[in-house]
């Protein structure tokens, strides 16, 4: 069975150029490096690399991608969700808000993999956080999802629509799950789930703050 998601029902008040433009950059910027012969390079260069650490790194590893299908996934999930926490922390704020979680996941990862000499890359840790303040901004929000269901010769397409504390939920704790089971191992190129973890966290308490300090506009009402 394959659930994907693929929208969500949940208006917005304004158009959300900075989360259509991240998007964008990340596209652009996998177009224009990932087929070049040198990109190994590029990647042990602007990477995040726990042993060789630098600052930068916690921002331009989050524009660089290992393959078509990660670029994918990372991007489907900002598309859906990103549009109406721009529209809640406007467009300067999500600006930040998406750097910020960008730079705490990858701190985590740090912190779970001292001294590893693999780099990470992906906008991952930056989405989690995206998905943090979506899932405490819109709980009962429904997230639209497709699956495809197959036995043997039978398959059922069809769409379902769950809440988006249950969804978000859910894939906070398979990351928890993983991360858990992971840990103390080293990581050689596998999927960095404490920048999952920690960048969700970071993004629903940040939101959370940014609430109680007025900085987080009031829901459309309907």
């Amino acid at each position: 069975m394959i659930i994907i998601p693929i929208g969500d029902i949940n208006p917005r008040r304004r158009f959300p150029f900075v989360n259509y433009g991240l998007v964008a950059v990340n596209v652009g910027i996998f177009i224009a490096f990932f087929f070049r012969p040198e990109y190994e390079r590029i990647v042990y260069y602007y990477g995040l690399i726990p042993a060789e650490f630098r600052y930068r790194d916690l921002f331009t590893s989050a524009f660089l991608h290992g393959g078509a299908l990660h670029l994918f996934g990372n991007m489907l999930y900002l598309w859906i969700v990103g549009d109406n926490v721009e529209d809640r922390l406007g467009h300067l704020g999500y600006l930040m808000f998406y750097l910020m979680s960008a730079a705490a996941a990858g701190f985590v990862h740090i912190a779970f993999n001292r001294g590893s000499p693999v780099p990470t890359i992906g906008a991952s840790g930056a989405v989690s956080g995206v998905l943090g303040a979506y899932a405490f901004l819109f709980p009962r929000s429904r997230i639209k999802f497709l699956f495809v269901f197959w036995v043997l010769f039978f398959v059922r397409v069809g769409t379902l629509y769950l809440p988006a504390v249950a969804a978000i939920g859910f894939w906070f704790l398979l990351q928890l799950f993983f991360g858990l089971k992971v840990t103390g191992r080293p990581m050689m190129g596998g999927v960095a789930y404490w920048a999952h973890i920690g960048g969700f966290l970071f993004g629903l308490i940040l939101v959370l703050l940014a609430r109680q300090m007025g900085l987080v506009s009031r829901p459309r009402r309907r």
